[in-house]
């Protein structure tokens, strides 16, 4: 019996889940679903999200283990695909979109490998956008994209994806090549440039007793040779990437800048997010604060609004930006 729309909606989602490696069980699977479901009116039970999963396994020969460390669902096989399985619209909108980002972001060879996969997956199903519609009409304009080594880019996205250690020769801004072996936690894009962040175990011949956390700009990986141990992912870090803590750098607790007029407006619709921390004063300036703002971020944000700003707090900012100042003055005599 041919599963319905619902199911096989439920049945992509549990399969997503476990090619990230989420390994679903059914409160992650519900917790995933309330999530994507902006209405709030997702419903299920225990006893169907079983048989969802038994019948992966039955009707579509999933190769579907549980594990009981992790207490989720896993596929022993993630290259794992059954055509009966089809792509809905909506969802193969969304693989050409994020097809579009992945062309200004990912080098070689995992760009060709992208597109190769989309090409595939449009010989057998529609593309969910209206006729008239033209992708490349579309473009996401990657401004900073600093040149990669195919095949380092590759050993290196090889080993995160398996959580295997690296052997490295890195050449960093300060001396010669080094030789190293890392953990390759973390893959994160920012600025243009692709950067791994993870734990330095140590040298080929010297193993660190305590690994220290540290990050590295991948395009300046010179040489890259996955080593057989493996290592487990760590939260803590990716946590703090996604509060935007890429880099450790110093921080201010609070920043308060006074926008004048003339950039009233563009500082509106950049802090258009956070309403709360704008305040509109009589003469049409702005008020804003920022909180755990990085040093250099809160500098940045001063010199765009190209002198239309008044540093209200802290005072260590407004003389980091008059010494900065004083600096740009002289290089210009």
């Amino acid at each position: 019996m041919p599963a319905n729309k619902n199911k096989l909606l439920r049945m992509g989602v549990i399969i997503e889940m476990m090619r990230k490696n989420s390994f679903p069980n059914f409160t992650s699977f519900m917790a995933e679903m309330r999530r994507r479901d902006l209405a709030g009116a997702f419903t299920l039970s225990e006893r169907t999200f079983r048989r969802d999963i038994s019948d992966l396994k039955s009707e579509y020969g999933a190769p579907i283990l549980y594990d009981e460390s992790v207490r989720g669902f896993f596929l022993t096989d993630l290259e794992w695909y059954n055509e009966k399985l089809m792509v809905e619209p909506f969802e193969m909108k969304g693989v050409l979109l994020g097809q579009k980002v992945a062309e200004a972001l990912m080098p070689e060879p995992l760009r060709s490998s992208i597109d190769q996969a989309v090409r595939s997956l449009l010989a057998r199903n529609s593309t969910g956008f209206a006729d008239r519609a033209e992708l490349d009409m579309m473009q996401v304009i990657n401004p900073m994209q600093l040149p990669l080594s195919p095949e380092v880019f590759c050993t290196v996205f090889n080993a995160w994806e398996r959580r295997q250690k690296l052997q490295l020769t890195y050449c960093s801004v300060k001396g010669p090549p080094k030789e190293m072996v890392f953990e390759p936690h973390i893959l994160a894009w920012q600025w243009g440039v692709w950067y791994l962040k993870g734990m330095l175990c140590g040298t080929p011949k010297y193993e660190y007793r305590k690994p220290y956390k540290t990050i590295l700009a991948v395009h300046r990986i010179r040489q890259a040779e996955k080593l057989s141990s493996s290592f487990e992912g760590d939260r803590q870090l990716l946590d703090t990437v996604k509060k935007g803590k890429l880099f450790e750098f110093s921080r201010y607790p609070e920043v308060r800048l006074r926008f004048l007029p003339k950039v009233a407006m563009q500082a509106r619709e950049r802090f258009s997010s956070q309403p709360s921390c704008i305040e509109e004063l009589p003469d049409g300036s702005l008020v804003v604060t920022v909180r755990d703002l990085a040093e250099y971020e809160a500098v940045e944000l001063v010199l765009w609004a190209r002198g239309e700003v008044k540093v209200l707090s802290p005072a260590s900012l407004r003389q980091e930006i008059l010494r900065l100042a004083e600096t740009m003055r002289q290089n210009q005599l």
